[in-house]
């Protein structure tokens, strides 16, 4: 190889090897500029969707309202001074501060709604089935129809044999499908029984957790 080759040769090996020194220096600052808030917003990240959360019913299921509640400085001492945005899908749930820059991490997680439904039902053979799974309900029965026993999945559940009437609360369980029937001494119509259950919903979304300086 001539000398003129030789050196056009070591400038290109030695500018390919600056930039390369540049590029992996710039990755390791970028790596070590936000270790703080990358460490809260994972430790913030696994307390939001911990089993034993005040708003979760378990791993990562939330309830929303119960999230909205929450006193981020005081249930989550790892949050420190930092300014935090907590988010599902596109709606903040939780903010602490400004925290329009730093770190974010994402998770996918359930979130589970709940509300009150009020039905009239009809009471084909004294009966009927809630269409959703419910962990208790309310009855509100009339006094003409003498009903006498309630049962949930043939279980009774509520029984007087002067007759029911008035408002009950009754627990159930929310895994499995419930069927209300009655005991009356004349046939049962619709609006001598109301019902009203808590319904619940869940959808999928994606939880971020967003912790600046």
């Amino acid at each position: 190889m001539n000398l003129p080759a030789l050196v056009v040769a070591l400038l290109v090996v030695t500018s390919t090897l600056g930039v390369a020194l540049t590029l992996a220096d710039g990755a390791f600052a970028g790596a070590d500029r936000q270790p703080g808030e990358r460490r809260v917003a994972t430790a913030l990240a696994e307390r939001l969707v911990a089993a034993d959360a005040a708003h979760t019913t378990r791993a990562n299921v939330l309830n929303e309202s119960q999230l909205a509640d929450a006193d981020l400085a005081a249930r989550f001492p790892v949050v420190g001074d930092h300014e935090v945005r907590v988010r599902l899908d596109d709606r903040t749930v939780l903010r602490r501060g400004d925290a329009t820059g730093g770190v974010t991490v994402r998770r996918v997680v359930l979130v589970r709604n709940q509300r009150w439904v009020e039905r009239t039902p009809p009471l084909a053979a004294d009966a009927t089935t809630l269409p959703r799974r419910t962990d208790r309900v309310t009855l509100d029965i009339a006094a003409a129809p003498n009903v006498t026993t309630v049962r949930a999945n043939d279980r009774v559940v509520l029984y007087d044999p002067d007759g029911l009437a008035g408002n009950y609360t009754v627990r159930t369980s929310r895994f499995e499908t419930l069927r209300l029937s009655f005991t009356a001494a004349d046939r049962l119509e619709r609006g001598d029984v109301v019902v009203a259950y808590r319904a619940a919903r869940t959808t999928k979304a994606t939880l971020g957790v967003t912790v600046d300086a």
